[in-house]
This record gives C-alpha cells, sequence and structure tokens, in this order.
C-alpha cells in the first residue's frame, strides 16, 4: 500500500475513533494527529519509505535488524507503541490523562496501517516471531485500481465522519 492510502486509512480509523468515543473537538484533533503519524511509523523499517527517507538513522538500523515488514507490522509493535509512546510523554513531564487521545491516536494509526498491508498480497507477519504471513482472503479490486479508489474512497469517508465528529 501507498503512503497515500495510508495516511488516508489513518485519518479514517481515527476520526472514527473519535465519533465512538465521542471525543471533544480537541481530544478528536489529538486523536486525528496520533493517526496521521502512527499511519506511517511501521514503514520506518525500509530505508526508501517516505519516513525513513526522512530519518534514515533511525530507519536503516531497524531494516538491518528486522527486515521490511518484520516486527515493526505485528501486534507487538502496536502494544511497544502505546508503552513507548506514554513512558516517553510520562518522561516529558506531560500528564497521561491530557495525551492520552493522541497515544490512542498513534496506536490506531498504527493499526490501520498494518490492517492496510493485510489487505496486499505480500501479507504481514501479524503475531512476530511467528514467521506465518496473514493476508486478507479476498482481493476484489487489482492494484493498480484499487490505490487510487480506496485513497479517494478513505478521504471523503474520513472528511463525513469528522462532519459528525466536529
Amino acid at each position: 500500500m501507498m503512503v497515500a492510502t495510508h495516511v488516508a486509512f489513518g485519518a479514517f480509523c481515527a476520526v472514527a475513533a473519535a465519533l465512538v468515543l465521542h471525543a471533544p473537538p480537541l481530544m478528536a484533533a489529538l486523536l486525528l494527529a496520533g493517526g496521521l503519524a502512527g499511519s506511517l511509523l511501521p514503514d520506518i523499517d525500509h530505508p526508501k519509505s517516505w519516513l525513513g527517507r526522512r530519518i534514515p538513522f533511525l530507519s536503516r538500523p531497524v531494516a538491518y535488524l528486522f527486515g521490511h515488514r518484520g516486527i515493526t507490522h505485528s501486534l507487538l509493535a502496536v502494544v511497544g507503541v502505546f508503552y513507548a509512546s506514554a513512558a516517553c510523554l510520562h518522561e516529558w513531564g506531560v500528564r497521561l490523562g491530557h495525551a492520552m487521545p493522541l497515544v490512542l491516536g498513534l496506536c490506531v494509526g498504527y493499526a490501520s496501517h498494518l490492517v492496510g498491508d493485510w489487505l496486499t498480497p505480500a501479507g504481514i507477519p501479524l503475531l512476530w516471531p511467528v514467521r506465518v504471513r496473514f493476508r486478507a482472503p479476498l482481493m476484489l479490486l487489482g492494484p493498480k485500481m484499487a490505490e487510487p479508489l480506496m485513497t479517494v474512497g478513505l478521504w471523503f469517508g474520513a472528511g463525513f465522519l469528522m462532519s459528525k465528529t466536529f
């Protein structure tokens, strides 16, 4: 899945989470910001990814140690992101009650990325270190048609949900 689709899906999922949680506007904005950032994080394991090109000093060692679509594309990574972000915010003196929408948004965006890559033929190692790759059972659209349609649909969906949230 391409970066634009991951970001659109992260936005859609974050706004949906804000709607489900009946989040007030500030909380919803933090969820959305976290969702956008989290949707890019799993590809830190690929130095040529959008995020990997911007922070190669982190991307290259992760890619070397784990390879692309390794640990960063697993449920273990979602749990790790939750604890690492909460720990960092606590260490920086940010009260977790105020920052929890951002942390939740990071996790929602991260998970949305995993779902997006689950929809690709390559699949993801959801239960890493178990090497089994999980893939969607059915692909209805070819990749060349699916990406642009999904991206546009997700942005429209996110906009519609935002109108209900904000």
